[in-house]
């Protein structure tokens, strides 16, 4: 697991820890003022929906590191009231974040795993590059006292924490820049067929079908963006896909109609048979690609397969415009587009 934090929209940001157990006892730490103001701030909150939650912040307070940066000078003894708006103890807790007339929001859910807690922190609606950066930086180094606080540790200091996080964040928010204007341009859809599902995406690309099609279906091309491929590539034959996964993926080919139709089985590890169709438009500047996962169980797994082919098709994408491949950094972002992809 990552130190740093998801950055899943221009908006959205998302932390996990995994922390000392049981619940009970970081539940505490979350909505006990004074245990509270050991590695976030003091404040009673009302524990229900429409309830108060006071904010007393003391920076100073939280470890060795006294010394307020000069940028952050306007922090000190921060004060607010938020607005509880979900609570289920001792598994989730929802505020507004920001005043309590403001869009933003922060949903805390912990998990307890094999006697540990699993403490997932989101901040939605975010307003601006600068407001998420900010926040996700925040949080990096509030969570790092509290895991300290949590072991019965010293806490490592907090500004010097808060400065490498942000500096961090900078360089993935860079990263997440690029997807976010390449995600602009993806069609996302999860289709409903009674009985079973299909997830589908649609890409325009800067190339020609000719040559979308080769990258596709040319077992000297394929491994150059995709995986490894082995088998027979004609119609009623099979190929086995090597794509550095634990299982193999195993397609039998059923339809190929050059350079516009090509539909396989799909068959990874004991998920069962599906089937995916790739359909391929020659426009007036480039090539629309649509590509359909049929016969997935549920939305959610319709979901789960769309989430991994806009994966594929971001490396397909960069691959034709001769570009470096795509950091895993934006995956998490890809999953998350999918969540509200309409059904």
């Amino acid at each position: 697991m990552s130190e740093h934090g998801q950055i899943l929209a221009p908006g959205t940001v998302r932390l996990e820890r995994m922390l000392p157990g049981p619940i009970e006892r970081v539940w505490r730490y979350l909505v006990d003022s004074d245990k509270r103001a050991r590695w976030l701030a003091a404040g009673e909150w009302e524990l229900r929906p429409g309830g108060r939650a006071e904010f007393r912040f003391d920076h100073a307070s939280l470890s060795a590191e006294k010394l307020t940066p000069e940028r952050h000078k306007g922090s000190e003894g921060a004060t607010g009231t938020e607005a509880v708006l979900a609570c289920d103890p001792p598994r989730l807790l929802r505020l507004t974040w920001g005043g309590p007339d403001e869009p933003a929001d922060v949903l805390f859910e912990l998990t307890p795993v094999d006697g540990r807690v699993r403490l997932v922190v989101t901040t939605r609606r975010l307003r601006s590059r600068e407001e998420l950066l900010g926040t996700a930086a925040g949080w990096h180094a509030h969570l790092a006292v509290l895991e300290d606080v949590l072991a019965e540790q010293t806490p490592r200091g907090f500004w010097s924490t808060h400065e490498v996080a942000e500096q961090g964040y900078e360089r993935r928010m860079q990263v997440m820049d690029e997807y976010f204007r390449w995600s602009a341009g993806v069609g996302r859809e999860v289709r409903d067929h009674g009985g079973s599902w299909s997830s589908s995406i649609r890409r325009r690309l800067d190339a020609s079908i000719e040559r979308v099609w080769a990258a596709w279906t040319d077992p000297e091309i394929i491994p150059k963006w995709f995986g490894k491929p082995a088998g027979t590539f004609a119609v009623g034959g099979t190929v086995v896909l090597d794509l550095a996964q634990p299982h193999p993926t195993t397609c039998k080919i059923l339809a190929c109609e050059p350079p516009t139709r090509l539909r396989t089985t799909w068959n990874y590890g004991d998920l069962g048979d599906s089937e995916v169709e790739l359909r391929l438009t020659r426009g007036d500047v480039g090539t629309l690609l649509e590509l359909e996962h049929f016969t997935c169980r549920t939305a959610d797994e319709a979901r789960g397969t769309g989430s991994g082919w806009e994966v594929a098709v971001l490396h397909l994408d960069t691959f034709l415009r001769g570009l470096a491949p795509p950091s895993d950094v934006m995956h998490p972002a890809m999953a998350h587009a999918w969540t509200v992809a309409p059904a």
